[in-house]
């Protein structure tokens, strides 16, 4: 592996654990029927401009970055039914919580990517989205965390 790699590789890594306690059947069975659905494929070739992961016109693209549980983002879908909901969480256990949200309340205007948010917002075409959430961006107040932060000037630009 070459030095940028591994750079690269340690730049987005992600700390804490991916999942928690096992899944009940009827969350395990959302991650593996709803999820592909409507989750955002992975970065290929070119950019790409979240609104057209949606079938219906939007009034703009809000994106959330850690949403957890899903509460705050399955709220805004629900309130905002024209505007495009994108979701970043690399923690199972919420992505299941939030799939539990959008299978009872019917939303259709989320897309999902589980794993790391600055992949995923690296392939969006600049000035694509109209808002972004980012509830608890700094739980580390620890100077030598610094490196764990999500809000950076690199990654906010």
């Amino acid at each position: 592996m070459s030095d940028a790699q591994q750079q690269t590789q340690q730049k987005h890594r992600l700390y804490g654990r991916a999942a928690g306690k096992p899944l009940s059947k009827r969350q395990q069975a959302l991650v593996d029927d709803l999820l592909p659905k409507l989750a955002i494929p992975e970065a290929g070739q070119g950019e790409l401009f979240p609104a057209v992961l949606f079938s219906a016109a939007t009034q703009g693209v809000w994106l959330e970055i850690g949403f957890g549980g899903g509460e705050h983002l399955a709220g805004q879908a629900a309130r905002h039914p024209q505007t495009a909901f994108v979701g970043a969480e690399p923690f199972v256990d919420g992505v299941a919580k939030l799939l539990t949200a959008i299978d009872e309340q019917g939303l259709s205007n989320i897309r999902l990517r589980r794993g790391d948010a600055r992949d995923l917002v690296s392939t969006f075409t600049d000035a694509s989205i109209d808002r972004a959430f980012i509830l608890f961006p700094d739980p580390r107040p620890k100077t030598r965390h610094r490196k764990r932060r999500l809000v950076q000037p690199d990654f906010v630009a």
